[in-house]
């Protein structure tokens, strides 16, 4: 299959008029694919014709600009960079670690939060982190004080099997899947919940809201280790403070999946009680659907919970994805 030359075609069309630096850039790196895969360009370009087309009306689609989607197309992809700005396991991780340190500041600056982790390659990854921060935190950490051995690598088969244990016998209570919750907030077929003894709470059925009530109780007989509150299909704003609140009570970790709404928490419409970032210990999202970046997850928290979270690797991650990390400052900056 022959290549097409987009960016002639584009200018020719022009007849002497002002080309615009945008989709100059845009046929331009549609030319360099077209050259080595033409039928991987025109599927590019038969996508755009698509969105401009059809209007989208699935909640989760996203709406990235021209900027973000130039700067996941870059040499930074090349770079290995495990670990986290200025502690990588490689060496030559400069730029990464400038980038990636200003995605995390952009987001802090963005959501109010105390800390940011932008690693993550999804939604899903980003709750992994977050349950196994979680985990390492209140539960691997005092089973080792316990042991008075600081590094698990040195304890015994008996010692580990312990803590392991300990790690694997934890309570998640999150909304149903059914009533709107994610598959990684307990569903049966994730791997939530072999990770966790997961527990749900649901809609009442004749308001379709959450019951509060039901839910403190469930909260108070459970004791949940993680009361997780967010959702991928539940149309109403959550009252977080209120969440909180119960969570204080049994000395839960309350933590937010806010992937589905987190650009209506960027942009000052969840507020005040609604707003996740000011009430969760641990804030997860996507960085694409309503924030309007590039495909990839986020981890927010506070300080007790920032040292873990950076452990994303090597506890769930192996290498992030600079390029893409790169596309979430500029989405950020955007926001």
């Amino acid at each position: 299959m022959r290549a097409t030359h987009y960016l002639n075609d584009y200018l020719q069309k022009l007849a002497g008029k002002k080309a615009n630096p945008a989709a100059t850039a845009y046929y331009a790196s549609l030319d360099q694919i077209s050259t080595v895969a033409p039928e991987v360009a025109r599927g590019i370009v038969q996508e755009l014709r698509d969105q401009r087309r059809n209007l989208k009306l699935i909640a989760s689609e996203n709406y990235s600009s021209l900027a973000t989607q130039l700067a996941m197309g870059n040499l930074l992809t090349d770079k290995y960079a495990e670990g986290y700005p200025n502690h990588r396991f490689y060496a030559g991780c400069d730029n990464v670690d400038e980038i990636e340190a200003r995605a995390c500041e952009l987001a802090k600056e963005l959501f109010g939060a105390d800390h940011a982790y932008v690693q993550p390659h999804s939604g899903a990854d980003a709750n992994m982190v977050a349950y196994i921060a979680i985990l390492l935190a209140r539960v691997q950490t005092p089973e080792l004080e316990k042991i008075k051995e600081a590094n698990p690598s040195k304890l015994s088969q008996p010692e580990w099997e312990t803590v392991r244990k300990a790690m694997h016998s934890q309570k998640l209570l999150a909304l149903d899947y059914y009533s709107g919750g994610h598959l990684t907030h307990g569903y049966r077929h994730n791997f939530s919940a072999h990770l966790f003894d997961a527990y749900s709470y649901s809609v009442d059925q004749k308001t379709g809201l959450l019951d509060m009530e039901n839910i403190g109780k469930l909260v108070r007989e459970i004791k949940p280790l993680i009361l997780l509150a967010g959702y991928s299909a539940y149309p109403r704003a959550i009252n977080f403070k209120e969440m909180r609140a119960l969570a204080d009570e049994v000395g839960a970790v309350f933590m937010v999946d806010m992937a589905h709404f987190a650009g209506l928490v960027a942009g000052q419409v969840f507020t005040g009680d609604f707003n996740p970032v000011a009430h969760a210990h641990v804030v997860t999202t996507t960085t694409h659907k309503t924030l309007r970046g590039p495909r990839g997850g986020m981890v927010l928290c506070n300080t007790e919970f920032a040292e873990w979270v950076d452990k994303g690797c090597p506890a769930i991650l192996g290498g992030p994805l600079p390029h893409v990390m790169a596309a979430k400052a500029v989405a950020f900056t955007e926001a």
